[in-house]
């Protein structure tokens, strides 16, 4: 404006060739209803696009392609929202669209507004990469780490999800392959870790009754620990000795039959129902923390400090137990697959000579009667040292 005040703005003044190219092009583009210069930048970027090659050629050549015209201009957030509504009407278990809806929710949070088909694996990759979480739940300001590789497989897998989910509503072209380029992170071997046929006789001596199938299941049924908590007693069948665990229910989505063993069935005896819950307990994580604590051997003496637990909690070990032991005894690693739901490569890899048949013969032999003995073991203890008996009561409490 100043310029224009003080008269010494610079006019472009078009002349012959450069006037009638002027008013060809403003003619050939007002269908369009685009300014000659965001028509000159859509054109540079198209060309580099193609590589400097005939921007009418790329132009036919997806228009052959007519039903890419018809695609659906969909968000992220949009794709986000139809796959839950999508899995919810499919039935999934409210934990596996609580789970799939935290991990894509996050993504979502950073690329939300994004068209589907605009997300590259570059992108994904870095995002990836980058994720971490808070050191602390009760502190906010509490310094963030960067997250496991594990987890970050985990969220690859659910935004996975998403994606085929977009391709199998048509909302890109079959040939975004985008996913491919994102890789799977190197995973340490989880440790195996078991329980002892002393130490599962002990839990089951102190446990209380509520939590008691959850125990025998896990560790003579090897149901993991998800499927226990989804696992209806319409679905355990004492008379033909199996347990179906639905693919609503299962990780893998593939229905199973596993056996009951002898020793399972009388444990199950006493909590059986024809419906209902199989585990009543609603904080399980709180209950085997306080079931860890009762087995804690009564102070001796005067000592002030008390004693640790005789068992500590291991992360898997009633499933890997069973395994474990089951392939000890069957010696069988595709029949311990198909009862556990797992492959047969996994199940020889992982749980091949942990354990021994005599092993194997002593941890399918706990039965109650096993446990009872070992109550009346450790009530004569806590007789001796005077200490009061709040382990052989426990199995007549319930945990909420």
């Amino acid at each position: 404006m100043g310029q224009l005040a003080s008269g010494t703005a610079k006019v472009l003044r078009l002349d012959g060739e450069e006037l009638l190219a002027y008013v060809r092009a403003k003619a050939a583009v007002a269908e369009f209803g685009l300014a000659l210069d965001t028509v000159a930048s859509e054109y540079a970027d198209a060309k580099r696009l193609i590589r400097g090659r005939s921007l009418v050629e790329a132009a036919s050549y997806f228009a052959r392609q007519r039903w890419l015209l018809d695609i659906p201009k969909k968000t992220i957030q949009e794709v986000y929202d139809e796959l839950i509504a999508a899995k919810k009407a499919e039935g999934c278990s409210d934990k596996y669209i609580r789970d799939l809806g935290s991990r894509v929710g996050k993504f979502v949070g950073a690329f939300g507004t994004r068209g589907v088909s605009a997300v590259d694996g570059a992108q994904i990759k870095e995002w990836l990469q980058g994720l971490q979480h808070q050191t602390s739940r009760t502190d906010p300001k509490a310094p963030k780490v960067p997250v496991t590789n594990r987890t970050r497989n985990n969220f690859r897998l659910c935004i996975q999800t998403l994606f085929s989910f977009a391709r199998t509503q048509r909302y890109f072209g079959a040939d975004w392959n985008e996913m491919e380029s994102v890789p799977l992170w190197k995973v340490k071997e989880e440790e195996i870790e078991i329980f002892t046929p002393e130490q599962l006789t002990l839990l089951l001596t102190v446990a209380p009754a509520k939590l008691v199938p959850f125990l025998v299941i896990g560790g003579f049924a090897g149901l993991r620990t998800a499927e226990i908590e989804r696992l209806d007693w319409s679905k355990v069948n004492l008379e033909s000795g199996y347990i179906t665990v639905a693919a609503g229910i299962a990780k893998t989505n593939t229905r199973r039959l596993v056996p009951i063993t002898p020793n399972l069935k009388a444990w199950l005896a006493d909590h059986y129902r024809p419906q209902g819950k199989v585990l009543e307990v609603l904080n399980v994580a709180g209950a085997l923390k306080r079931l860890v604590t009762a087995t804690r051997p009564p102070a001796v003496g005067d000592a002030k400090k008390l004693p640790p637990p005789a068992v500590e909690w291991k992360h898997n070990a009633l499933r890997h137990s069973f395994c474990s032991y089951r392939l000890a005894e069957v010696k069988s690693a595709a029949q311990v697959s198909l009862e556990a739901g797992n492959s047969p490569q996994m199940v020889f890899r992982h749980y091949r000579e942990l354990v021994t048949e005599k092993e194997a013969q002593a941890w399918f032999a706990i039965t109650p009667e096993v446990a009872s003995a070992m109550k009346e073991k450790l009530d004569k203890e806590r007789a001796a040292t005077r200490q009061p008996q709040r382990a052989t009561v426990l199995p007549r409490v319930g945990y909420q």
